[in-house]
């Protein structure tokens, strides 16, 4: 697994291929054609909202911080929403009081990736772009953990991605 700074070459092509499987996914599972489907950018609630508050529309999350301290920064018992279908290609990282440097996520109970989120901080716009996203299923379970130096309380840290949904759950453009 690598970020990548720019929004080009691998990146952009896990990202195609994500969307492209949530799609084929959501159109499957919801018995739908690709025009009752709107493909928008995620949403801090998309993932059961954060552990400050799970109706934030932005990006907060407490770090309990310390040596070998695991925050859980998802929403305790999240759960993607029905025919919603949702995909996590990024991280942006500009904090730089915790530190966090890593990030689990368990989809389903089992941990499905494991980065390394520190050397984002280095980019120029301190976003990476993964080459191996993953896609959460509607009504599937989600843990989200981070491992920071310290303890805080962080809003520029967060997730980049999309979300697959039926046309008029959230919008209908």
């Amino acid at each position: 697994m690598t970020f990548y700074a720019e929004f080009k070459g691998k990146a952009l092509q896990a990202y195609k291929e994500m969307v492209a499987k949530m799609i084929d996914k959501a159109m499957s599972e919801l018995s739908v054609d690709r025009n009752q489907l709107v493909v928008r950018p995620l949403r801090p609630t998309d993932l059961g909202g954060t552990d400050i508050s799970t109706t934030a529309p932005y990006w907060q999350f407490g770090f309990s911080g310390g040596d070998g301290a695991w925050s859980t920064i998802s929403a305790s018992g999240a759960t993607i929403a029905d025919n919603r279908f949702v995909g996590i290609s990024g991280v942006f990282h500009n904090e730089a009081v915790t530190d966090a440097s890593q990030v689990k996520i368990t989809r389903a109970g089992s941990v499905v990736r494991y980065w390394d989120t520190l050397p984002i901080r280095t980019f120029k716009h301190k976003t990476g772009f993964a080459d191996d996203p993953v896609t959460i299923d509607q009504n599937m379970s989600l843990t989200i953990q981070a491992y920071s130096r310290t303890a805080s309380t962080t809003n520029e840290f967060g997730f980049i991605g999309a979300t697959v949904e039926k046309r008029g759950l959230l919008i209908n453009p």
